[in-house]
C-alpha cells in the first residue's frame, strides 16, 4: 500500500482491548470524548494522555503505528493553534509586528485545543487499530437498535460505517496511483508555495471522487445482484455477549469520569 497510515486498519492482535465488546468500547470512546470535555487545563489533560498511553499499552499496538494515522491529519491539530495565536488579543504581546499579534493567552488556548484534538484522534484511531470493521458494524446496529421504532434506519447507518472505513485504503491506493500517473505527464506536487501545491492537487482530486463514486456504483451493483437487502431480520455470525472483562472496563471509564468532574 502506497499510504502507510493507521486510518481504517485494523491491527490484529490478542490484547485485552481487542477482546473488549465492541459496544463497550464505543461507550468508552463517548465517555473520554466527554472527560477530554471536562477537562479545563493542562493538568487534566496531562492526566489524560497519561491514560491514553496506558491504553495503548494494553492493545500491544505500536505506537509508531498508532502516531501514522495523524500523518495526514497533523493540519487539523495546527489549525487551532495558529487561529488562536494570531486571532486573540488577550493577554501580553510575546510577538507584535505590523498586523501580526501573538499574545501568551492566545498561544496557551492554541496549545490546549490542539493538545485535546491529539487525545480525541488518539482514542478513535486506538478504536479502529482494536475493533475490526464487522465487529464494529454490529455494535452501531445493536447501539442503535432501539431508535428503530422511532425511524431511524440502525442497520444502513452501520454498514454506512463499515463501508466507508473499508473504502479508506482502496481510495488512497487510488489516490496515489493517479498522482504517480499525473508525474509521468510532468506534473509537479513537491515545489512552489502553498497555494501553488493546492492547485497542483486539483488534477488529482477531479478524477479521485469520479472513481470514488464508480467504486460506489459497481459495489451498489453487486449488492443488488446477489439480493442483498438490510434490516432486522439478518441474523449474525458472531453474538456479541457482555462479559467480566467488559464490566470492570466500564467501571474503570465510569472511575475516570467522575474523578474529571470532582477533581477538575
Amino acid at each position: 500500500m502506497a499510504f502507510d497510515i493507521a486510518i481504517g486498519q485494523y491491527h490484529h492482535t490478542t490484547s485485552v482491548l481487542h477482546r473488549l465488546d465492541p459496544r463497550v468500547k464505543l461507550t468508552l470512546l463517548i465517555v473520554w470524548i466527554a472527560s477530554v470535555f471536562l477537562a479545563d487545563d493542562f493538568w487534566g489533560l496531562g492526566l489524560l494522555l497519561l491514560g491514553v498511553l496506558a491504553f495503548v499499552g494494553l492493545s500491544h499496538v505500536p505506537l509508531r503505528t498508532v502516531l501514522k494515522a495523524f500523518a495526514p491529519l497533523s493540519f487539523l491539530l495546527i489549525f487551532p493553534l495558529l487561529m488562536n495565536a494570531l486571532f486573540v488579543p488577550d493577554g501580553t504581546a510575546l510577538v507584535h509586528a505590523g498586523p501580526l499579534l501573538v499574545t501568551d493567552e492566545g498561544l496557551h488556548r492554541g496549545l490546549f485545543m490542539s493538545v485535546r484534538l491529539f487525545l480525541l484522534f488518539i482514542a478513535a484511531t486506538l478504536l479502529t487499530l482494536t475493533t475490526s470493521p464487522i465487529a464494529l458494524t454490529d455494535a452501531i446496529a445493536s447501539m442503535l437498535a432501539p431508535f428503530e421504532r422511532f425511524g431511524v434506519p440502525a442497520f444502513e447507518i452501520s454498514m454506512m460505517v463499515n463501508i466507508a472505513l473499508r473504502f479508506i485504503p482502496t481510495l488512497l491506493e487510488e489516490f496515489d496511483r493517479i498522482r504517480k500517473a499525473q508525474i509521468a505527464r510532468g506534473a509537479v506536487f513537491d515545489s512552489g508555495g502553498p497555494l501553488r501545491r493546492l492547485r497542483a492537487i486539483v488534477p488529482v482530486l477531479v478524477p479521485l471522487f469520479a472513481q470514488s463514486f464508480y467504486h460506489a456504483e459497481n459495489l451498489a451493483v453487486a449488492m443488488e445482484s446477489r439480493c442483498y437487502h438490510g434490516g432486522g431480520n439478518r441474523t449474525h455470525y458472531h453474538v456479541l455477549r457482555m462479559e467480566l472483562r467488559d464490566l470492570v472496563a466500564s467501571l474503570v471509564m465510569a472511575a475516570l469520569l467522575i474523578l474529571m468532574i470532582v477533581v477538575l
